[in-house]
C-alpha cells in the first residue's frame, strides 16, 4: 500500500479518537460552569462512547457489504459539523447531546478504519500491523489533552472545539483523494457473518474482549477523574493536559515494538505478554491516589501507558486473525463497541463512587474491578494453554 494512503488511514484514526479526549483537560472547569455532580460528569465524557458503541457493529458489518470509503469519509464530514454545535450548548443536556452526536459519527470511521488496516496487513505480521494502527488510535488519546489543555489557556474554551473541527475537516479531504475504495472487502467473502454467540464460545475471544474491555475502563478514570484529583493539588488545566499526554504518548509510541516483539512469540507467550500488561495498568491504578504532584503523576501515568502498550498489541494482533475468519468489518465493530463499553461504563460508575466517597474512592474502585477482571483473564489463558498444547 502506498504510502500516502497509510498516512491518511492513520490520520483519519487520530482524528476520530481525537473528539473523545481533547476535553478531558477541561471537564473540572465544564463541570464548574454548567454546575454539573460526578454522575453527569461522567455523563459527559461516556456521552461519546455510548452512541459510538451502538453505531460501530452496524457500521462495520455494513463496510464488508459496501465498502470501507464511504462510512470513513461520511463519518468525519459528519464529526466535522458536529463539532461546531458545542459552541451554542450552554447547558448539561445540549452540551451531552452534542457529545452523543459526535459519538455517532466516529462510530463511522474506527472500526472500518481498523478493518481496512487489518485487511492489507502482511500474514504473521499482523501485530506488527495493528502496533502502528494502535499508535494513531492512542496519539490521538495522547494529542486531545495536550492540544486541548493549551488550547483553552491560551485562546479559551471554543478553540477547543474549532480545532476538533478543524482536524476531522482536514481528515476528510485527504481521504476523498488519498485512500482508495475498497469495494469487495475480503471480509465479504463470507456471506454471512458467524453469530456473536458462536464466537464467544472461544476462549481466545473470551481473553481479547474481557481485556480490551477492562483496559478502556482504566483510560477512561484517568482521563475523567484525574483531572479532578490534579486540580486538588493546584496543578492547572494545561499541566494536566501535559500528565495525561505523557501517559498516553508511552503507550502510542511503544505499540510498534511490542507488536514486533508479539510476532515472534508463540501464542501462548502472546496472552501472556497481555496479561502482564493489564496487571502493570492495575496495579500502578491503586498507587494513583498516593500521588500529590506533577512528577509523580506523570510518573504513574507513564507505568500505566506503558502497562498498555504491552498488551494491546497482542489485543488487536488477535482480534484481527478472528476477524478474517468471521468478517473483519463485523468482528472490527464488536471489539470497538467492547472498548467503548468500558470507556462508557469507568466514568458513570466512577462519577457514583466519586459523589458517595470522594475521588481518591474512585482509583481504589478502578483497582479492584481491574484486578477482577485481569484474573478472570488469567483463568482463561490457563484454560486456553490447556486445550492448546
Amino acid at each position: 500500500m502506498e504510502k500516502r494512503t497509510l498516512v491518511t488511514l492513520y490520520f483519519t484514526i487520530f482524528a476520530a479518537i481525537l473528539g473523545l479526549s481533547i476535553i478531558s483537560p477541561i471537564l473540572p472547569t465544564i463541570a464548574e460552569d454548567l454546575r454539573v455532580t460526578g454522575v453527569w460528569m461522567g455523563m459527559i465524557f461516556s456521552g461519546f462512547a455510548i452512541s459510538r458503541a451502538i453505531v460501530m457493529p452496524i457500521m462495520g458489518g455494513l463496510s464488508d457489504k459496501y465498502g470501507r470509503k464511504i462510512f470513513i469519509a461520511s463519518g468525519l464530514l459528519l464529526l466535522a459539523v458536529f463539532s461546531l454545535l458545542y459552541l451554542p450548548a450552554h447547558n448539561v443536556y445540549t452540551f451531552t447531546g452534542v457529545r452523543l452526536l459526535n459519538g455517532l459519527a466516529a462510530g463511522m470511521i474506527t472500526p472500518i478504519a481498523m478493518a481496512y488496516a487489518g485487511e492489507v496487513s502482511q500474514e504473521g505480521k499482523e501485530g506488527r500491523a495493528m502496533g502502528t494502527f494502535n499508535m494513531a488510535f492512542y496519539l490521538g488519546l495522547a494529542a486531545g489533552p495536550l492540544f486541548g489543555g493549551i488550547l483553552w489557556h491560551l485562546f479559551g474554551m471554543t478553540s477547543v472545539f474549532y480545532a476538533m473541527s478543524g482536524v476531522s475537516a482536514l481528515a476528510f479531504l485527504l481521504v476523498l483523494p488519498f485512500l482508495p475504495e475498497v469495494k469487495k472487502p475480503k471480509a465479504s467473502k463470507t456471506e454471512e457473518h458467524v453469530p456473536f454467540k458462536t464466537i464467544i464460545k472461544h476462549d481466545a475471544a473470551k481473553i481479547i474482549l474481557l481485556i480490551t474491555l477492562i483496559t478502556g475502563f482504566r483510560t477512561a478514570v484517568l482521563m475523567s477523574f484525574l483531572p479532578s484529583h490534579a486540580t486538588g493539588f493546584h496543578i492547572n488545566v494545561a499541566q494536566v493536559g501535559i500528565i495525561i499526554f505523557v501517559g498516553i504518548l508511552f503507550t502510542a509510541i511503544l505499540q510498534p515494538y511490542f507488536g514486533n516483539v508479539a510476532d515472534k512469540l508463540s501464542k501462548y507467550k502472546r496472552l501472556l505478554q497481555m496479561i502482564i500488561g493489564s496487571f502493570i495498568g492495575t496495579i500502578v491504578l491503586f498507587m494513583v491516589p498516593l500521588c500529590n504532584d506533577l512528577i509523580t503523576l506523570l510518573l504513574a501515568n507513564v507505568l500505566i501507558g506503558i502497562g498498555a502498550a504491552i498488551s494491546m498489541p497482542v489485543v488487536t494482533d488477535v482480534a484481527v486473525l478472528i476477524g478474517k475468519k468471521v468478517g473483519i468489518g463485523y468482528w472490527m465493530g464488536i471489539f470497538n463497541t467492547t472498548k467503548s463499553l468500558g470507556i462508557i461504563v469507568a466514568p458513570l460508575m466512577s462519577g457514583v463512587v466519586m459523589d458517595y466517597a470522594g475521588i481518591n474512592a474512585v482509583f481504589y474502585f478502578a483497582g479492584i474491578l481491574s484486578l477482577a477482571c485481569t484474573l478472570i483473564g488469567c483463568y482463561y489463558v490457563w484454560k486456553w494453554s490447556k486445550v492448546n498444547k
